[in-house]
């Protein structure tokens, strides 16, 4: 199997680890943004899907909870109900998809070191990647909560 194969079947395999956390982000945006802000999302996809660095990501991620107070409400029946939906999304990105993308880059999967520019480059696109999966199952779970009107919560 070549190298692209491989990393789009591990990025695949981490987001079945995932799931439950983009489901619990999704749910969260939900009650922060509720249907009258859809769009922050879609843009925040929108964007994901064409963004060639992940600083653009959670550079937007930052200005959207500096400037509208939805995103930086918290959500009640998260581990740390006062963390806003806006710093609780840019750390699961910035440190928890980061740890996969490692898992993956790893000696035990595709070994992929931060040695040479070419390595460099791999692990930046797997984590890009990542970051597109997990807003992907985001954002569904967001979409698919607020079409309940708000009458529907899961956990």
């Amino acid at each position: 199997m070549n190298k692209d194969m491989q990393i789009i079947r591990e990025v695949n395999i981490q987001a079945e680890y995932f799931y439950a956390d983009a489901i619990q982000l999704g749910n969260h945006a939900a009650y922060a943004l509720r249907k009258n802000h859809r769009s922050q999302l879609t843009g925040l996809e929108n964007l994901a899907n064409s963004a060639l660095k992940v600083a653009d990501i959670l550079d937007y991620v930052k200005r959207q909870t500096a400037r509208f107070p939805y995103w930086r409400e918290g959500f009640p029946p998260a581990e740390n109900p006062t963390q806003s939906f806006g710093e609780r999304l840019k750390d699961y990105l910035e440190i928890k998809l980061q740890e996969r993308r490692d898992i993956i880059c790893g000696p035990k999967m595709l070994n992929i070191d931060n040695k040479t520019e070419e390595n460099r480059h791999l692990r930046r696109r797997i984590y890009l990647l990542l970051i597109r999966q997990f807003l992907r199952q985001m954002i569904i779970q967001y979409e698919f909560n607020v079409s309940f009107d708000g009458s529907r919560k899961e956990a």
